[in-house]
């Protein structure tokens, strides 16, 4: 994915991207500061994502915004053994603490139901200053 993601952004002349393959932690310990994050689909495969919440907003600029696309709370264990999903969604509640424990502030949420019976979450949240 990351190679289709450069090829895209060589193709359509974005030179304001840096591609890195590594965890928001890699990112956080390297230095990185950036206005924006994209999220999409990831805490449901992550040992911890209160832990990613705080490396993102070590990593966020003041203002800065993370938008993070997720599953729902599920009962599909299924998910486990078959796509290596280490939590069955999340409530929104606990995107939310995660957040706001990490210095963040929530922003607007969209919640899509998919014919297969997950529900999205795409959630926004800033860095504001302290």
């Amino acid at each position: 994915m990351l190679n289709q993601a450069q090829a895209f952004s060589t193709k359509e002349n974005l030179h304001n991207i840096e591609f890195i393959l590594g965890d928001t932690q890699k990112a956080a310990n390297d230095g990185i500061c950036v206005d924006h994050i994209a999220c999409n689909m990831v805490l449901h495969h992550v040992p911890s994502p209160a832990d990613v919440f705080h490396d993102c907003t070590s990593l966020l600029e003041v203002g800065g915004t993370i938008v993070i696309t997720d599953l729902c709370r599920h009962d599909q264990s299924w998910a486990k053994d078959s796509c290596g999903d280490s939590w069955l969604g999340f409530d929104p509640e606990e995107l939310s603490e995660w957040a706001n424990d990490a210095g963040l502030i929530d922003q607007e949420s969209l919640y899509l139901g998919l014919r297969n019976g997950f529900q999205i979450q795409v959630r926004r949240f800033d860095k504001v200053a302290s």
